[in-house]
Parts: C-alpha cells; structure tokens; sequence
C-alpha cells in the first residue's frame, strides 16, 4: 500500500491537506512555503469544505526476523527427516516441547513445574505474564540444554543431526544462534 507523500517536500508521509486546494502537507514549515501560492482571492477557505482530521502515524515496520518467512512444512515430508524420527524416536518429544514453549499457555494448561528458572531455581508466578520473548528465551534454554547433554547423549546426537538436516535443507543458519544449536 503506498502513502501519500507531501506534495511540498516530497519526503515526508502526508499529515494533513490545504484547505484551500486540497494539496497534502507534512507539517507547517511545508504550508508556509505552499501557501503564498494561493492568489488572494482564494486565500480565503470555503466554509464548505470540512478540516480534514491528522491521521494517526504509520504502525513501525515488523522485525526483520518476521520479514522472510521460511516455509518449513516441506521438512515434514522429507525422506530423511522421516528416517530420522524413525531412528530417533526421542526426538519428535523434544521438538514437541521446544515448540510448545514458544507458545503462549492457555490459562492453568501447564503445571506450575514447567515454569522453573530464573534465580536460584525458583518456581515462575503462575499469574506471571508471559511475552514471545519470554517463550523464545525458553525454547533457547531447552535447546541449549540438548545441546550441552542434559537429556542425554540420544537426544543430543539426535538434536545435531536434525540441525544438520534444516541447514542441507534450507541452508545454513545466518545468525550465529542457528551454528550454537548444533553444538
């Protein structure tokens, strides 16, 4: 959807319209210059014509990591993503349970237990707000866990040779994150 520029600068989004003769404006340093333009005669607004109303600012563009959409379903059918679920049955849970602390619970859907972290091992507040970032933070924790061994040297190797099989399939990772996973 383009946006009107203002037709005085030609750089800045449009806020709001001459009354005289309709022509879009950022601001009023771009009506002084515009206005003198106007013969006298129509200096004058016509009282017909209603003030048009600033429109609210532009929402900020999303992040860049939400941008580029990758389209992961084609991992599913994949011949050796099928042999490595088969090979690895553990692993299936463990992308189970990443995935899920990426998403935001349902009110009373996980048991206090499933929040512990923070300082000394405490348990989260069940009525603590949860964010995406919060989620992604979790979904790190779990992963670098497999990473350093906690669940086991099957899951692990599992874990590396999945990683490996998303970086031959789509590529290997831009952000240094992507390289840490796969140990």
């Amino acid at each position: 959807m383009a946006e009107t520029l203002c037709g005085i600068c030609k750089t800045e989004p449009k806020k709001y319209k001459c009354p005289t003769c309709a022509v879009p404006y950022c601001s009023l340093a771009c009506f002084k210059l515009h206005k003198p333009t106007h013969p006298v005669s129509a200096a004058s607004p016509s009282t017909s014509a209603a003030p048009e109303i600033p429109q609210p600012p532009l929402p900020a563009p999303p992040p860049k990591y939400l941008r580029q959409k990758v389209d992961f379903s084609v991992l599913a059918t994949n011949p050796k993503f099928q042999e490595l679920l088969k090979t690895h049955p553990e692993l299936f849970s463990t992308l189970q349970h990443v995935f899920a602390a990426t998403i935001e619970p349902e009110r009373g859907d996980r048991p206090r237990s499933h929040y512990r972290g923070g300082r000394g091992g405490k348990f989260r507040d069940q009525g603590s707000k949860w964010t995406q970032k919060r989620g992604d933070a979790d979904a790190m924790k779990l992963l670098k866990g497999v990473r350093d061994g906690e669940k086991g040297d099957k899951v692990q190797g599992a874990m590396a040779e999945f990683v490996r099989l998303v970086e031959e399939t789509f590529g290997p990772g831009e952000q240094e994150g992507d390289e840490k996973i796969a140990g």
